[in-house]
Order: C-alpha cells, then structure tokens, then sequence
C-alpha cells in the first residue's frame, strides 16, 4: 500500500514513539486515536496509530537506513523551487519519514479531504516539519 501522505522529520531532532503521537493527536483533534499494528506478508509487525477520520487512517514509522534516507533526498530534490530555501534545507536533514495511509484497503484516502488535512498537518506540526500529499502531489505546510 503506497502512502498517501509523507511527513519527513530527522530523528535525532524528533525523538518521540507512536504512543507521543497518538496522545498529542487525541489531546488535539476530535477523532478517536488508536495504537494498532499491521502484519507484513513476511510475518513482521508494524505498529501504527489509527485515526478515525471520515475515511479511518493510519500513522506509521518508516526509517529504514537502506532506502528512506535516498527517497527523502529525491524528495528534497524536488522541493527546491516550490518550497523555501529553509524548508529544503530542513528535508535534506530527514532521514525518517511517518507514513500515512487508509486504515482500510477498499477505499482511497484523499489528503485534502477538511479531516484528513487537519490530522496531517497536526502530525506536522507534531514533528516539526511538513507533509507531502502524494496523492496530489503538493506540499501542505502548517501556518505559524
């Protein structure tokens, strides 16, 4: 399942576990937030913090050193000329990334849905960062 969204953060800057994340997003938005787990076909665990917008989604830790660090640099890439100097600067140093997707396969989360919007950028604002609508292929970056 391909994420709908991408919210890169450095983790030596953001130190924090899925359960920090899931109380800073019960404590501020109006959805149920919960901790969850998704099995890979190889048998492997991977917890997630469930969010019950409209269309219920999930929050999950990608920071595998052999591959998100060089994505995240094509993303970095990419930014230069939409986004700030700084804001580049602040994603070349991200070598994590929260994914989000649909917490339910038959369905497509759309980023610019008012509730899913508001869930990412809280996570961003979370994190310190921004997030990247892959769907729709734009940058939503938190005021103030």
């Amino acid at each position: 399942m391909l994420a709908a969204a991408t919210i890169p953060y450095d983790p030596e800057e953001q130190d924090f576990t899925l359960e920090d994340l899931r109380e800073h997003l019960a404590a501020n938005l109006p959805f149920e937030c919960t901790l969850t787990r998704w099995e890979g076909f190889s048998g492997t665990i991977i917890p997630q913090v469930r969010v019950a917008t409209a269309v219920p989604l999930t929050i999950q830790i990608e920071d595998d050193p052999e591959y998100v660090p060089e994505e995240l640099a094509g993303l970095a890439e990419e930014a230069e000329g939409v986004l700030s100097g700084d804001w580049v600067q602040a994603l070349r140093r991200c070598t994590a990334r929260l994914d989000v997707t649909e917490a339910e396969e038959d369905v497509q989360l759309d980023p610019t849905q008012p509730d899913v919007e508001a869930v990412l950028i809280e996570i961003a604002r979370f994190v310190d960062g921004l997030v990247h609508d892959n769907v729709n292929g734009e940058w939503l970056v938190p005021e103030g």
